[in-house]
């Protein structure tokens, strides 16, 4: 397949515009350490690689730190042999200390299936019986897994499942032994410990090592973990190592990596704006047609893409090679599903695989020689474990398919983008709403094992986790906006905070309530996958979506199996309702002139789906017209509090002719390409934007926001305000790339975005005019009667609402609302009222629809209180957005 794809690229329909070729490279050796050969790894060791010389120089170095006691992280190419490292270690640690146990934990089930093999295959070598390794993840049955830990001293784990599983069942005896006995823990791949799961994988180690040292108190000598890193793609190992567990590492680098190379091709194939599906797709079926051996893999940055391109492709394959030749593969398939496809690639039956992130990890795939990768890769840490999956066992290629300017654009080649270091890994773990998840769960912890409820010392908690944790205890004083995410964890936080996001619920997708679960998605991906009424893909066979169910215990998205093409798109609307306000202020952020403002600061997003358009009739079905047939066909929103970063310029040209549009979409672009921000990780909008002003007033501004698309916000977005003016630079080179009119127009653009905020100043927090906060004795703002507000429900769903009357019960404020009804009003059954904590009510999307009033709470009347006739927060009409 590899010279297949060089013969086509050697045509004129698919000659690249940019190509560069990486060298095949020698190997560098070193010594086996001779504290190895106290067990039977040394003698293995020098019988597999060779001799005793033939390891290679990084894994020689490793294993001597390790030897020293250090904790190591391994930081050097893919497919450089970093597993044998840390096999070694652990074998070797195991033989010697009959008590340790090791916990290994690899950040995908995929991951942790495919090296299990390797486990046992050394396990074999050794002469060890191969129960000595134990594997537990979703797939693997409640029932089996206390006896996996009873038998086996390693035991391979998804975090996922530990945080969910184990650390929710400390109360029991075999949990607590094992964990007790736990020496050594390995981390694989760690460059995907970073962003929301990254951040919350740090407070699991922290809760982990807290409950260790707990269980082995009344022992005099406290043996403390030793821990290995291996990752293949990752900036400043050490310092993201410390952040990440609290520790000391040392680091092996890929300076002294000394693995051999086998030679890959890559190229950039240029592809119209929009084409690039259809152009993988062509690419696809020319190579099963004229590659006799091999296989490709082609990643694609969305659940749907990945099913959409495999259904495409499916007839015209099925005519050049059989059926089920190629197929996808992402995160939400269960487990039956999973382990097929994974089987198919590794005895080399399936010849094509479309993927999203899932597979980019180090899974030994040497059959695959071709990559291909729709768009550009959104990190270069991404592009550098995707380009690693190719060419394991012989040359390989991997192509880029992209527009023209793809590269250009951001002010570089195809090959500078290849030889730029990776980007640093991200943790963000001083946000609060991450604390206390993880104080609500450490709390928990700490009473299933009888530990008393003081914060435990002796391990590193970051910054405000101490006052978090007492925000979070039974009786402690809990703030308000802790309210939702405390509701959402109930009485099980470790399965109700999923360590992948926070705040946010999962669906299950199946036939029916009781029925199995085929898939499962979070509320971000159903509002775009399966939507009600639209059709859902799943290995590329389509379901049609019925109904969603909250009500449940487990929500779940109830579908049924359709026939033929039928293809549907949803229509998202996204509103903004933000303030500049000294509350909404992040840190003072903003910057303000006579030509605009930029700042930093809170914000509510709302994200509602009004219906979906039929591909093939062009037919756009209104949710509000779908409803009066059928109830379950309900507009869907998805309501989070976040923080964001708004930029406003005074001036019709910004406002009018797709300005705002353009210039969110590509400043959006720039900041996620030059932060190494995942694009599904923040989102950007140029309409529906409410302001209130710096003297409290609402306003509707002619502005854009890029925002935090995690609930509660971990400000991924304060360096777009903090470097704006790099990015602006970054702009300017690319607008230079582009040709046409289009190079001058976007120059122009630039340039005045450029003008109006070097007229920006620093401005005080409290400017001149606003309002004194104080409190008025006896009177709070509410909404006014008839607002049509949102109901927060289990977490981030929201429903519409009206106001009817506010009331103090139990000195707490609640509002009387009118829920929209279950079935149409035309069966006869009236709206539903209902009394609601204040708490649970938001703004609306629309500001139109909704306004806040005084109220006295003594008469609980509308009432304005002496002097202060002008609610300071009423929204008001300002420019036009």
């Amino acid at each position: 397949m590899y010279y297949a794809v060089r013969n086509l690229l050697n045509s004129k329909d698919y000659s690249p515009i940019e190509s560069f070729t990486l060298p095949a490279s020698q190997p560098l050796c070193g010594p086996v350490p001779r504290y190895l050969f106290a067990s039977r790894v040394g003698p293995y060791l020098e019988k597999s690689t060779g001799g005793p010389h033939s390891l290679w120089k990084h894994q020689s170095v490793a294993l001597d730190h390790l030897g020293q006691g250090m904790n190591v992280v391994v930081s050097t190419g893919t497919a450089s042999g970093k597993s044998l490292i840390f096999r070694s270690a652990v074998f070797h640690r195991v033989l010697l200390h009959e008590r340790d146990r090791v916990l290994v934990f690899y950040p995908l089930k995929a991951l942790a299936a495919d090296q299990l093999r390797g486990w046992r295959m050394m396990a074999e070598g050794l002469n060890l019986d191969g129960e000595i390794i134990g594997r537990i993840d979703g797939s693997v049955p409640l029932k089996e897994r206390d006896a996996i830990l009873q038998r086996s001293r390693i035991v391979t784990m998804t975090p996922d499942v530990f945080h969910a599983w184990m650390m929710s069942r400390l109360a029991i005896a075999e949990i607590k032994a094992f964990l007790r006995n736990v020496g050594m823990i390995v981390l694989d791949e760690a460059h995907t410990l970073e962003g929301v799961f990254g951040s919350n994988f740090a407070f699991l180690l922290r809760r982990l090592m807290a409950a260790r040292k707990f269980l082995r108190s009344d022992e005099e000598e406290d043996n403390s973990i030793q821990f290995i890193a291996a990752t293949a793609t990752i900036a400043n190992p050490e310092t993201h190592m410390k952040a990440l567990t609290g520790l000391e590492f040392k680091v092996v680098s890929e300076q002294q990596d000394g693995s051999p190379r086998a030679e890959r091709y890559c190229a950039h194939i240029v592809s119209p704006v929009g084409e690039e599906m259809l152009l993988a797709r062509l690419i696809h079926l020319s190579l099963l047609a004229h590659g006799k051996s091999g296989g490709f893999i082609t990643f694609v940055d969305s659940r749907k893409g990945v099913e959409s391109l495999v259904r495409a492709s499916r007839a015209e394959l099925e005519q050049i090679i059989g059926s089920d030749a190629v197929m996808p593969y992402r995160a939400g398939y269960d487990s039956r599903d999973r382990q097929e496809i994974e089987q198919r690639l590794q005895n080399g039956t399936l010849r094509g695989v479309v993927s999203t992130s899932a597979l980019e990890l180090g899974i030994d795939l040497p059959h695959l020689l071709v990559g291909i990768n729709v768009g550009v890769p959104p990190t270069r840490k991404t592009y550098r474990q995707r380009l690693g999956r190719v060419g394991r066992s012989d040359d390989g290629a991997f192509l880029i398919i992209a527009p023209s300017n793809a590269f250009t654009r951001y002010g570089t080649s195809f090959r500078e983008y290849h030889d730029m270091s990776v980007e640093p890994s991200y943790l963000y773990l001083d946000n609060r709403f991450m604390q206390f998840a993880h104080a609500r769960c450490l709390i928990d912890e700490l009473d299933a094992m009888a530990a008393g409820t003081v914060l435990p010392t002796r391990v590193h908690w970051p910054q405000g986790f101490k006052e978090i944790f007492s925000a979070a205890k039974p009786g402690g004083y809990r703030p308000s906006e802790f309210d939702a995410i405390a509701q959402l964890g109930g009485d099980s936080p470790q399965y109700s905070y999923p360590l992948r996001n926070v705040g946010e619920i999962n669906f299950k997708i199946a036939i029916g309530e009781n029925a199995d679960s085929f898939g499962e998605a979070n509320e971000s991906q159903a509002l775009r996958e399966c939507y009600p009424g639209g059709i859902y893909l799943h290995l590329a066979r389509p379901y049609e979506v019925v109904a969603w169910s909250t009500s449940a215990f487990q929500p779940y998205i109830k579908v049924r199996p359709v026939q033929g093409n039928r293809r549907t798109r949803p229509r998202i609307k996204t509103w903004i309702n933000a303030g500049i306000t000294p509350a909404d202020l992040l840190e003072g952020h903003i910057l303000s002139g006579e030509t605009g403002f930029l700042a930093e600061c809170q914000m509510q997003v709302t994200e509602r789906i009004e219906g979906f358009t039929d591909m093939q009739t062009g037919e756009f079905r209104d949710y509000q017209e779908l409803r009066q047939r059928n109830p379950n066909m309900r507009p869907r929103m998805r309501n989070f509090r976040t923080s964001g970063v708004i930029l406003c310029i005074n001036g019709d040209w910004f406002r009018h002719g797709g300005t705002k549009e353009f210039v969110a979409n590509r400043l959006l672009e720039v900041f996620c390409r030059e932060f190494s921000v995942l694009p599904h990780d923040v989102g950007a909008s140029a309409s529906n934007i409410s302001v209130r002003n710096i003297d409290g007033r609402g306003l509707r501004m002619n502005c854009i926001v890029v925002f935090d698309q995690t609930y509660g916000s971990l400000r991924l977005t304060e360096k777009l305000f903090l470097r704006f003016d790099h990015l602006l630079d970054r702009l300017a080179v690319a607008a230079d790339s582009e040709e046409g009119a289009d190079r001058e127009r976007f120059g122009e653009i630039v340039t005045r975005v450029r003008d109006a905020y070097a007229a920006f100043v620093g401005a005080e927090v409290k400017a001149a005019g606003a309002p004194e906060e104080t409190p008025l004795t006896g009177f709070l703002q509410v909404f006014t009667r008839g607002s049509r507000v949102c109901l927060r429900e289990r977490g981030v769903i929201s429903t519409d609402v009206e106001i009817i009357q506010p009331s103090m019960m139990d000195g707490q404020l609640m509002y009387q609302v009118k829920c929209s009804p279950k079935y149409p009003n035309n069966q006869g059954i009236a709206p539903v009222k209902r009394w609601v904590n204040a708490g649970l009510v938001e703004p609306s999307a629309n500001s139109a629809e909704w306004d806040y009033g005084w109220w006295n709470m003594a008469t609980e009347t509308y009432k304005d209180p002496p002097e202060n006739t002008d609610p300071p927060n009423a929204p008001n009409e300002g420019f036009g957005s």
